[in-house]
């Protein structure tokens, strides 16, 4: 039986990114990179082992586990977000500093520890006594007075991490053209796969900020796909916007807009975007906001019973609008970053019995778990979404690489007749 509180408190023993198939990756520079760390952590040229998934995703492993570096003699602090970022492969940002040693000098080599309690108060200049975790060693890059004593908010690198004490490599994407290679978790990669944009299908992306999923569908369908990307904001429209045009992405149209009104029956099409008429497009795309309880590692949850009640009334007000607008014979892929029952299965289960339309089908590749037993979906149904999380059930053979990531979940419908009623 695995823990799940262990599990989620641990960060994955790989990092992922998502390459723009559009452009040219070169294996080459990722290599030279990696040989430079390597002298720089005295790693005798012995680089952790990197490769392509397919041909949109690459993986880079852990540094080699014999791998150790001389810890400093100076604590930085920072909170519970970024230490959990540097367990990743991030370097310390200037925002996320909560305590720097008086007279710490700019290339000190300093060790990261996070505030997992959230206690620690901003500025700290002697030793923190609260609990904390030991995430990383690093140089740092900004002194005190840059961090809290000019006035202004800062911004830029504070610590330049050498070693997370997960040894996952600490890349840097500027070694290629802004757009050929993204950051991006695995299961939300395999999001993509499971849409599986066209050439020519008219898809809605519902909650696409930062845009992330809306570029890898734009990509798949060879930027010949007609995409329509939705947020609730001008500054995440702008965000959508910015990340296709570093894609070198044309095939998108991105507008601030709640997706809970995207339909409406007097729109004459979506031409002029939202809201949409009934029957609009082939595919949907909708990676519901959610609780994100499934992120990896979790330091620190604040999540109260109340918030985690709330977000399934949400989802299940977009899972409404996108029946409304998905064309008869369309297919509708759910996702979420979470791993609560009530917004995956629970979500499921709802709109089958309320939407006689929508048919469940399998959302493959199926490279997850199961869903959950017990949770209102039969054994049949329970095979065909798929949870990323460790499992005991013996419903589906996972490869690992797909059990030691982020909790995710996706669910895909297809809409087999006309929506007869509204909610």
């Amino acid at each position: 039986m695995y823990d799940l509180n262990d599990w989620l408190s641990k960060p994955p023993k790989y990092t992922t990114f998502r390459i723009n198939i559009l452009r040219q990756f070169e294996h080459e520079n990722l290599k030279k990179f990696l040989l430079k760390q390597s002298k720089e952590l005295n790693c005798a040229e012995n680089i952790p082992n990197f490769y392509l998934l397919r041909p949109d995703c690459l993986v880079i492993e852990q540094w080699p586990n014999d791998l150790k570096l001389e810890k400093g003699a100076k604590h930085v602090v920072v909170d519970a977000l970024c230490a959990a970022a540097v367990l990743r492969g991030a370097h310390v940002f200037a925002p996320g500093v909560m305590g720097v040693p008086s007279g710490s000098q700019k290339g000190d080599i300093v060790d990261i520890y996070g505030d997992i309690t959230g206690q620690c108060k901003r500025g700290l200049k002697v030793g923190y006594d609260g609990k904390k975790q030991y995430v990383g060693t690093g140089i740092l890059k900004m002194t005190r007075n840059d961090l809290f004593e000019n006035g202004v908010q800062p911004s830029g690198i504070a610590v330049h991490t050498l070693l997370p004490a997960s040894r996952l490599p600490v890349i840097n994407e500027t070694l290629y053209p802004k757009g050929a290679i993204l950051l991006q978790n695995l299961p939300s990669i395999v999001c993509g796969w499971v849409v599986n944009a066209q050439p020519n299908e008219v898809i809605l992306d519902m909650c696409a900020a930062p845009g992330n999923k809306t570029t890898h569908l734009a990509e798949m369908s060879n930027n010949e796909a007609i995409i329509i990307a939705l947020d609730k904001t001008q500054q995440k429209v702008a965000a959508i916007k910015n990340n296709y045009e570093n894609h070198g992405i044309t095939c998108i149209n991105a507008y601030a807009f709640d997706s809970t009104k995207c339909f409406s029956e007097k729109s004459n099409g979506i031409d002029l975007g939202p809201p949409f008429p009934s029957n609009s497009f082939d595919k949907i795309l909708l990676d519901a906001p959610c609780s994100g309880l499934g992120q990896r590692p979790q330091l620190l949850n604040k999540m109260t019973p109340k918030m985690l009640q709330s977000y399934k009334f949400v989802q299940r007000k977009l899972l409404k609008s996108a029946v409304e607008v998905l064309k008869v014979g369309g297919k509708l892929t759910y996702s979420t970053c979470t791993v609560t029952e009530d917004e995956n299965e629970g979500i499921v289960s709802w709109a089958l019995e309320m939407f006689p339309c929508l048919s469940l089908v399998s959302a493959e590749p199926l490279l997850g778990g199961p869903g959950l037993p017990n949770c209102g979906l039969t054994e049949q149904q329970r095979a065909m979404v798929q949870r990323f999380n460790p499992t005991d059930d013996s419903l589906r053979i996972v490869d690992p690489i797909y059990k030691d990531t982020i909790g995710f979940f996706i669910a895909q419908f297809i809409k087999t007749n006309p929506l007869q009623f509204s909610l």
